[in-house]
């Protein structure tokens, strides 16, 4: 078999063992884990093929597959990134204990991976900050009234009202079998990289929506759903459905602030928004996605929960009033002596952060309606 074959059933082989790994993390079942080791061993058989592959062609002449250029035999040079991979890789191996942060290189991929995940998130503001963040936001308007021909001007001074922003901790630990990092077929960095970033960013957009601190208790992020007006929260008729009406009652809700809202829903929402009728025509055309609602650009977010008793169908606001305080970025560190009789690595990782609505009119929620009972 040539060298290009063989290449084309190793890359074949890398991606199943990606897609294997995912299902053994969820599963203790002996099957899943015997066909993942199956995997690794068929890795290891084909890089050997095509080690043989290519000795023999160094033994003919050293003639070049089409389709293959020349190696450069000068050393590459490792990123910091691949060489704390590479450390890794080689602790596992030689049965030492090694352990640290990931360099920053990691965390700034894993910081951008994170905005390009986040579905909530990037409609916020951001501010990069350290310590304690207070957020001075007007409250009353400036008052405009009729003054008399030659009268004096009545001062008026709107409220400054200050928004503390506290340094919460969100924080996860996982474990990787030393099998995946001794595989050296496997991006370790990037495995881990793209873990992390999609974990942290689930999180926090669910946080800014379904957040359970308040004003008065600042354990946790202040989210939407918790914190808008009580004004501003609409209750459907049904708990398991929604009618147009309501929809858009929610959304008027907002007044002057619909300029620059957006409507944050689950599909399952989305797909009764679909149904909805003026007479015997759809509201919205049936083969292409919703993106608006009277003119509000729509966000899915797979972090809303099932159609039932009292559960938030959508939220819709001006998000840049949704402040979030960055004081440390993903960080994450290495835990090989955590889980070594288990035959795995330990990986920790922490940022702090917290997020408050500056203005709480500017969103609105709509809700199911309460079981009776």
């Amino acid at each position: 078999m040539d060298k290009k074959t063989l290449m084309a059933m190793l890359a074949k082989v890398k991606a199943k063992i990606k897609e294997k790994f995912e299902v053994m993390l969820e599963s203790s079942k002996d099957e899943d884990i015997k066909a993942y080791e199956n995997l690794l061993k068929q890795a290891k058989d084909l890089e050997e093929q095509i080690a043989l592959v290519e000795k023999e062609e160094l033994d003919e002449g050293g003639t070049i597959p089409e389709g293959f250029e020349k190696e450069d035999k000068k050393p590459k040079e490792l990123s910091e990134r691949e060489k704390f991979g590479q450390k890794i890789v080689e602790a596992v191996s030689k049965g030492t204990s090694f352990t640290g942060l990931l360099p920053r290189e990691c965390t700034r991929n894993i910081q951008m991976k994170k905005e390009q995940i986040a579905r909530v998130r990037g409609l916020c503001t951001v501010h990069p900050a350290s310590g304690e963040y207070t957020i001075w936001v007007e409250g009353d308007d400036v008052v405009v009234d009729y003054i008399n021909e030659n009268g004096a001007f009545g001062e008026t001074t709107p409220s400054i009202n200050g928004v503390g922003l506290a340094a919460l901790k969100l924080g996860a630990l996982t474990k990787i079998s030393e099998e995946y990092i001794a595989d050296l077929g496997v991006d370790v960095m990037g495995y881990i990289e793209e873990k992390f970033a999609k974990a942290f960013a689930k999180k926090e957009d669910k946080e800014i929506i379904f957040g359970s601190g308040t004003s008065s208790s600042k354990t946790k992020l202040r989210g939407v759903a918790v914190n808008a007006a009580a004004t501003n929260i609409v209750t459907a008729a049904s708990e398991t459905t929604v009618t147009w009406a309501e929809v858009k009652q929610t959304i008027q809700k907002l007044k002057a602030y619909r300029g620059n809202a957006t409507i944050v829903c689950s599909q399952e929402f989305l797909d009764i928004v679909h149904e909805f009728k003026d007479g015997n025509t759809y509201m919205f055309p049936q083969a292409n996605e919703i993106k608006q609602i009277m003119g509000i650009p729509v966000v899915v977010s797979g972090e809303f929960p099932t159609l039932g008793s009292e559960a938030v169908a959508m939220v819709v606001g001006d998000f840049s009033y949704y402040h979030i305080c960055d004081r440390q970025s993903v960080e994450v560190k290495l835990l090989p002596e955590l889980y070594a009789a288990n035959g795995q690595v330990g990986v920790r990782g922490q940022e702090r952060i917290d997020g408050d609505l500056t203005v709480k009119e500017a969103f609105a929620v709509l809700k199911m309606k309460k079981v009776a009972g």
